[in-house]
């Protein structure tokens, strides 16, 4: 869906260009399937949907709204959601609206990132002299309607039944402490901004937006009607100033700009850190850990109960290297070293300050535990390099003949 986000200061005129947007997006398509024959193919794939979201309504959510954050904040809530259900791949919505919040446009910026689809911004550039002067309009006609409608009727003998004045200005308006305070509020786009890039202003005197750039950012197709620019060594000395891609400059400086129709020139949506969902875990992995690396404490705190000294497991061992100890689902043992195992601080391998202690393990095994949570939050799991059910067992036991000072792999 490509999105068309909306900007500007109250009374600007931001509903009226969105209609008039819609139906120029509309007319535009028109445009490039009447001039499609039988031999060449289609620019556009298919027909766009054209979508207008508006970010206020006058009876659930009127301009009072932004008198308070909490209210403000459950309209922009109302507005997300509407826009989130039309977002189709065949859709182009245009988000009415203020949308004065930079915040709130990396927001929107961000979810058409997700959704893989391009953005704009067009900035309805009307000054704040003009915009004081449509709400002042406004609120004279709201004056004269409540006077008309409080006023008694007086019958007119010419005809049966008196028309009320009509009025193409349908909008509510703000009183003035309101406006001042959005105007003062407003953050305006800046080119310097990724989401606010491609940035189109439309200033008041202008008769209509330039559709043919946006509807050329949006899809990336150019309309049949679009005249290509006369390339001169002047234009290319601009445009290679102008531009910020090295590459990009030097082939301007060398070739002509030309559209060509059926090909598209959209850039790649590439997806971002911000918009990227994690990957998904298997939910059990964390279970998986907690159960085998259990069972070879158990294993360990069984074979210290049955050989409690340190000098007597040594004499049982049949590993020259040290005492080995047989754990379930790894493919070799825990291993404790001839030189560990006789300077420690007691003969018990299981006693307080013993090798084998069972506060020392259960604090080996939190800390395993703990590394590998780590790990899978951010999103690795067995597909992304993680460790599989039946690898747990053997990298524990690394683990902990690594902590223990044995060495890792060696048989019984």
């Amino acid at each position: 869906m490509p999105l068309v986000i909306l900007t500007g200061y109250p009374c600007s005129g931001l509903s009226y260009r969105a209609n008039q947007l819609a139906s120029l997006l509309e007319k535009a398509q028109d445009e490039i399937f009447a001039a499609t024959d039988a031999e060449s193919p289609p620019s556009l794939k298919f027909r766009y949907k054209i979508h207008v979201v508006s970010s206020h309504d006058n009876s659930s959510y009127p301009r009072t709204v932004y008198d308070h954050a909490r209210t403000e904040k459950e309209a922009r809530g109302v507005a997300y959601a509407r826009a989130k259900r039309v977002v189709t791949k065949d859709s182009i919505v245009i988000l009415d609206g203020m949308n004065y919040i930079k915040g709130w446009r990396y927001q929107l910026w961000c979810e058409s990132k997700a959704a893989g689809t391009s953005c704009c911004v067009v900035h309805v550039g009307t000054p704040v002299d003009q915009c004081v002067a449509n709400n002042k309009a406004r609120l004279d006609r709201d004056a004269a309607q409540e006077k008309d409608t409080s006023s008694p009727e007086q019958p007119n003998p010419s005809s049966d039944t008196t028309a009320p004045v009509q009025t193409s200005d349908t909008e509510q308006a703000y009183s003035r402490e309101l406006l001042d305070n959005l105007i003062f509020r407003y953050e305006e786009p800046s080119t310097h901004s990724r989401w606010d890039k491609p940035l189109f202003t439309v200033p008041w005197e202008d008769a209509e937006p330039p559709v043919a750039d946006i509807f050329h950012a949006l899809t990336g197709v150019v309309l049949p009607s679009a005249e290509v620019p006369v390339v001169t060594p002047v234009s290319n000395l601009i445009d290679s100033l102008a531009s910020t891609n090295l590459s990009s400059a030097a082939s301007t400086t060398t070739t002509a700009r030309t559209f060509t129709r059926g090909a598209s020139t959209r850039p790649r949506i590439v997806a971002h850190q911000a918009t990227t969902q994690a990957a998904v875990t298997d939910p059990g992995a964390l279970y998986a850990m907690e159960k085998r690396t259990t069972a070879v404490i158990n294993a360990i705190r069984t074979f210290t109960q049955s050989n409690p000294s340190a000098e007597e497991a040594l004499a049982q061992s049949e590993n020259p290297h040290g005492i080995a100890i047989d754990v379930p689902e790894a493919s070799f043992p825990i291993l404790i070293p001839v030189h560990v195992a006789t300077t420690g601080t007691t003969d018990e391998l299981a006693g307080a300050g013993g090798v084998l202690a069972a506060p020392k393990l259960q604090r080996l095994r939190r800390q395993w535990i703990s590394l590998n949570r780590r790990y899978l939050s951010h999103g690795h799991g067995e597909k992304q390099g993680g460790l599989a059910p039946d690898q747990v067992g053997d990298a524990f036991v690394r683990f902990l003949n690594s902590s223990i000072g044995g060495e890792d792999g060696l048989e019984a």
